[in-house]
């Protein structure tokens, strides 16, 4: 690594402490190309895959270190993260920057939200999906901004199935993008999911893939 550092063959990268909700270290009209993989609406806390390598380092000694250093800066996509938020999940759906979906979004969250009663650790999927999306949909405004026109944006996604309900992530962002100011998106799947084990929780095929937008 440290050759490699002396014998640069490109521009240096610049690593910015920042949110993808807002990019405020990015200039308007600045990126030409985004390549990126966010959270997937799957119920992985991501937060606690830092855990073993922060304590090592002694940047937090608890579970709360965790949550005040690491969780609370995160996109929602774990039910851990937003459970201070179930009364609140009405207002996620009704937020502006989900109304390009908000039907769909209102309709999927119900049956979550119905389901949820009938399982046993009553988990609060309709909350974290609600909140998820509201917060893709800030970063696709936050991209809009920083984006110049004619960029071209790569996510690497795929879609979820929380107690069984479809969740069609690659379709809503790529609604979001276009709300947000982008002018067309298309999805480019690379392999299926949730085929291979017989001992999986549900049976609603998945893919995963790259969702392209253009604007």
């Amino acid at each position: 690594m440290s050759v490699r550092q002396r014998s640069p063959h490109g521009p240096t990268a610049k690593v910015t402490d920042d949110d993808a909700r807002q990019l405020a270290a990015v200039p308007n009209q600045w990126a030409e190309l985004v390549i990126t993989s966010p959270p997937y609406a799957n119920n992985y806390d991501y937060a606690d895959a830092t855990r073993l390598e922060m304590t090592f380092f002694g940047e937090i000694e608890d579970w709360g270190g965790l949550q005040e250093r690491v969780r609370k800066h995160l996109i929602r996509a774990c039910t851990q993260h937003v459970t201070p938020l179930i009364k609140k999940t009405d207002e996620l759906i009704a937020d502006p920057m989900v109304g390009a979906i908000s039907n769909e979004l209102k309709d999927a969250c119900h049956k979550l939200g119905t389901e949820r009663l009938t399982r046993g650790g009553k988990k609060a999927y309709h909350t974290m999906v609600a909140a998820y999306f509201r917060d893709m949909g800030q970063v696709w405004g936050a991209l809009r901004r920083a984006c110049a026109d004619g960029c071209r944006v790569c996510f690497v996604v795929g879609d979820s199935a929380p107690y069984g309900v479809h969740i069609p992530v690659d379709r809503w962002l790529g609604e979001l993008a276009l709300a947000s100011g982008f002018k067309k998106y298309r999805f480019e799947k690379t392999r299926d999911r949730n085929t291979k084990w017989k001992n999986r929780k549900h049976r609603v095929p998945l893919h995963e893939g790259r969702l392209w937008v253009e604007g």
